[in-house]
């Protein structure tokens, strides 16, 4: 490690020449990141829901609608607008009742059953299949021209519309989280560090290593997630500035005694290891998230623990270069550290451990049962702005038209007979509030080419046919959950390929495979950072104690939101434990690790005290970046996801930063006689040793 250091220090120049040159294909990634905004997409393929939605997206081409909802307009002038968008490049079709009758036949005519389909008071639609489907470049500028045609009582909706306003959205909305998670960061560091050049300088290296990151994603054509992207700078920087701190703690100690070169190379040596093995645990606990059965944790778990790995390349080469090179600059502007001391909590803490001893054990205990009692969200759609354009309109059109629950069942073309069977029997369930098949519409006899296109369109293609259910509920109540259930096993009798799909049922297979990744991802996060933590001190005990304190901060951060009542988007449910947990165990294990070293100077007492006075602001420190750094994405955007997410990270690093440095203390103190019976090479303490 000596002879790595001593290469850094003596070729720093090279070294930033080498980083600048890498920055420019990765600020290139960074302002052209493949950002993906569809959920949907990163659901497992081997749901039968998520593959008859597949079907139902290729071959019905769901994925591919939208719909103008028209509030008070003529018939003529619906006419008119529905020719118009014909016209528009990226458009297949346009469907409407004038696709199966005379615009000029009164509605008297034609009967209630149609006229309803259309028509619910003022209120009508035209429903559009673009020639494209999701959000691509085809699409958004289809969607652009068809709302440039659109008047103050038209609007548009449907989920290819959600999706590109959430796009439009998210891309003027992550310039500013970036930008606020910058600003109060550095103002954490600014009262931090004892010189106003450090966060500049800080910032860099870790903003380098956000950008390789990013530049990587790009040039093996990785796409990520709105969520990832959306919370990725902003946590590299929280989560790895402790890094960079504990490396210029280590350059002013070593100063004291050495010049700027040799304390550099000195420091670089000392603290390597302990920021690699501080990065180790902290990518485990975001690779962890990788198990998830839903692939977002993939994108969010790899991306992070890979940039985990870069900020500390970066913090280990650019970081002393730059400190080398703008040493002059740095101690122009030095100023003293405005965090506070520790002497007085340290002193409280440990005359009170007991009690605060037992106050750690009912908080966890306590934490628990509030974190059982807390409820997911499993409606991808509720992630979305309710104030964006479409999500109102589709309130409007809801109210109008009814509910817009629907299920679908795929099936294997059959005889039109059989067809209307299965679907007389769906009819009965209860909850169904309609279930219909072309056969229903149209005679079975009639040949295929006299449907109408658009009729037929949406119930047979590619050789399937599909079956339309409306059904009751809201969410995922215990109606919708019996209902899927009892669709399900009618469907069981079925001996054609066939699959029950769409938005509610998606949502409960959703739930089905959370229970299970909620238990893995949590099991696996806690025994891998188990393992290393008991590798690191010889020690289960240890590991036990450390990996305990931050589970029941953990515990207590989603307690917070049981015992409010906010049922939490079922992604941040299942991360925000492996996250919280590898990016503050490093608190814990700052406690330990600098405890056991006080042990051979001082009785365990004072060596506490010492302990908690010179971790609490390192401890502090970190801490405060990273709440720092996620309310900036919290207070910048309003994509809820990304909000929800944000506040749950923001809160646990408050708690996680308290339990580390006034409650773990103590803990320790107390268990320090089973901690030197339990492990290997635990000292006892300079008192206990001598007796």
């Amino acid at each position: 490690m000596q002879l790595l250091a001593h290469t850094i220090v003596k070729n720093r120049h090279l070294v930033l020449v080498i980083a600048l040159i890498l920055l420019i294909p990765s600020v290139y990634g960074v302002l052209h990141a493949r950002i993906e905004y569809d959920l949907m997409s990163y659901l497992p393929d081997d749901l039968d829901s998520v593959r008859g939605m597949d079907i139902l997206d290729r071959e019905f081409h769901y994925a591919d609608r939208a719909i103008v909802v028209i509030r008070d307009d003529p018939d003529w002038k619906v006419l008119k607008l529905k020719e118009m968008i014909e016209q528009v490049d990226g458009v297949s079709s346009v469907f409407w009742i004038s696709d199966i009758s005379d615009p000029a036949i009164p509605h008297d005519y034609l009967g209630e059953e149609i006229v309803s389909q259309f028509y619910k008071g003022d209120i009508t639609f035209l429903l559009v299949h673009l020639a494209e489907g999701g959000i691509s470049l085809e699409s958004e500028k289809a969607i652009a021209d068809i709302k440039a045609l659109l008047d103050d009582n038209q609007r548009l909706i449907g989920q290819v519309v959600s999706g590109i306003e959430m796009k439009e959205l998210g891309m003027s909305q992550t310039p500013g989280m970036v930008r606020a998670a910058v600003i109060l960061i550095f103002l954490v560091l600014l009262l931090a560090l004892p010189s106003v050049a450090l966060p500049f300088i800080f910032m860099a290296t870790i903003g380098a290593a956000y950008a390789y990151n990013m530049g990587i994603a790009y040039i093996f054509g990785q796409r990520v997630s709105y969520i990832t992207n959306s919370c990725a700078a902003a946590l590299q920087l929280g989560v790895t500035m402790d890094y960079c701190i504990f490396l210029i703690h280590s350059f002013q100690a070593e100063r004291k005694t050495h010049d700027p070169e040799t304390a550099m190379e000195k420091a670089i040596a000392s603290t390597a290891t302990a920021v690699v093995a501080s990065a180790i645990t902290t990518a485990t606990g975001f690779a962890a998230l990788a198990l998830m059965s839903v692939r977002l944790g993939a994108d969010m778990g790899l991306f992070m623990a890979r940039g985990i790995l870069l900020s500390v390349i970066a913090t280990l080469t650019v970081l002393p270069s730059l400190v080398l090179v703008f040493q002059g600059v740095i101690d122009k502007f030095a100023h003293r550290s405005f965090l506070p001391r520790f002497d007085g909590i340290a002193n409280w803490a440990i005359r009170r451990r007991v009690p605060v001893f037992a106050l750690a054990v009912v908080i966890m205990a306590a934490g628990y049962y509030g974190y059982s009692k807390v409820e997911l969200n499993y409606d991808l759609e509720a992630t979305f702005p309710q104030e964006i354009p479409s999500i109102v309109a589709m309130e409007e059109f809801s109210e109008a038209f009814g509910s817009m629950r629907e299920a679908y069942v795929v099936i294997r073309d059959m005889p039109g007979w059989r067809l209307q069977q299965i679907t007389a029997e769906l009819r009965e369930i209860e909850g169904v509030n309609s279930a219909e098949c072309l056969a229903d519409l149209v005679d079975p006899a009639i040949p295929l080419d006299f449907v109408p296109g658009e009729v037929a369109k949406r119930y047979v293609g590619g050789g399937y046919s599909n079956i339309i259910l409306n059904i009751a509920g809201s969410g995922l109540d215990d109606t919708t959950e019996n209902l899927i259930a009892n669709v399900r096993e009618v469907l069981a009798d079925v001996d054609e390929e066939c699959y029950l799909t769409g938005s509610p049922v998606i949502t409960s297979d959703l739930r089905r495979i959370t229970d299970r990744d909620m238990v893995v991802v949590n099991a696996v996060s806690i025994v891998a950072i188990f393992v290393i933590v008991m590798i690191a001190f010889r020690s289960p005990t240890v590991a036990i104690v450390l990996v305990a304190a931050i589970m029941s901060a953990i515990w207590a951060n989603q307690a917070i939101s049981g015992i409010l009542g906010q049922p939490l988007f079922f992604f941040s449910g299942l991360a925000i434990g492996a996250i919280q947990l590898g990016a503050t165990v490093d608190y814990a294990i700052l406690v330990a690790s600098t405890f056991r070293e006080k042990l051979g100077e001082l009785d365990p007492v004072e060596g506490m005290r010492s302990t908690m006075i010179e971790c609490g602001p390192a401890i502090l420190n970190s801490g405060l970046a990273l709440f720092a750094a996620i309310m900036g994405v919290y207070f910048a955007t309003t994509l809820l996801a990304v909000k929800e997410l944000g506040l749950l990270l923001a809160r646990g690093a408050l708690i996680s930063m308290g339990v580390a440095s006034v409650l773990l203390p103590p803990v320790i103190l107390v268990l320090h006689p089973l901690l030197v019976r339990t492990s290997l090479r635990w000292p006892a303490g300079r008192d206990l040793e001598q007796n």
